[in-house]
């Protein structure tokens, strides 16, 4: 497959792409991200007191911030279901850098009473994540959305939290390499007696046709989704080997790092 470079506004060129069996061509995209400082995505089910940080963002985190750019950058929230029709059963592959390093650290918060107008102070555990290189994200897009999506992919500012902060660097037509890693539905039970691998719990958009953009779209008053699962449970896999660790930070390498 031939590599396409971004032009000046983000756009991709196009190039020969595959078809899947429904009849639709399909086109990978390749956006190249770098975090401005650390990270921190508490994972599914985790306490607020003890909110252990994923070492990368999950595939519904990564959606609705290609939809939230879209209704920024134009103010139009239809334009924002637009492009979640076309995110939504996206196919997402990352590439991880070489080294990740987590710490957990004891933080001051200040919480609200229950059932008064004020604010308490309150201590917790908060993880936070810090990459040696950039996040590569793929994403398979039906063609003919490749330029639309690949220059709000190339807008995109944050993932999550605005304190999660991100540039694109790059973004081109590319095919995922080997040593990618998806998110899985299911756990073969290999993975917790391997000590090479970690396992991650994220979260992503259920991919059943009955959640629709109502049920994520932060601008509306009403409230949907009620009877239906919005989010479902997805894992990583990802091969890691434990470099170094102290106390409350651990510095992992990536078993299979190499350039995607």
């Amino acid at each position: 497959m031939r590599k396409a470079a971004s032009t000046e506004n983000g756009a991709t060129q196009k190039t020969p792409s595959k078809q899947r069996l429904s009849g639709g061509k399909m086109t990978w995209l390749k956006a190249e991200y770098e975090f401005g400082s650390l990270f921190s995505y508490r994972i599914p089910d985790f306490s607020t007191q003890y909110a252990l940080s994923s070492l990368l963002p999950g595939p519904s985190t990564i959606r609705l911030a290609i939809v939230a750019t879209a209704i920024e950058t134009t103010g139009k929230v239809s334009y924002g279901e637009e492009i979640f029709q076309a995110v939504k059963n996206a196919k997402i592959k990352i590439s991880l850098p070489q080294k990740i390093a987590s710490s957990n650290v004891l933080i001051k918060r200040l919480k609200k009473k229950k059932d008064e107008v004020v604010l308490e102070t309150t201590f917790g555990i908060r993880g936070y994540v810090h990459y040696s290189g950039p996040l590569r994200i793929y994403m398979e897009i039906e063609e003919g959305k490749e330029n639309e999506v690949g220059n709000l992919m190339k807008k995109i500012r944050r993932f999550g939290t605005s304190d999660s902060l991100v540039y694109c660097r790059t973004v081109e037509v590319r095919e995922p390499t080997a040593n990618c890693i998806g998110p899985e539905e299911k756990l073969d039970g290999t993975a917790g007696v391997n000590k090479r691998f970690l396992l991650i719990p994220t979260r992503d958009i259920n991919p059943d046709p009955e959640v629709k953009f109502e049920h994520v779209n932060i601008y509306s008053e009403e409230k949907a989704g009620r009877g239906i699962s919005v989010l479902v449970n997805r894992f990583y896999k990802i091969p890691l080997i434990n470099e170094r660790q102290g106390k409350n930070y651990v510095v992992y390498q990536t078993s299979e790092s190499r350039q995607g």
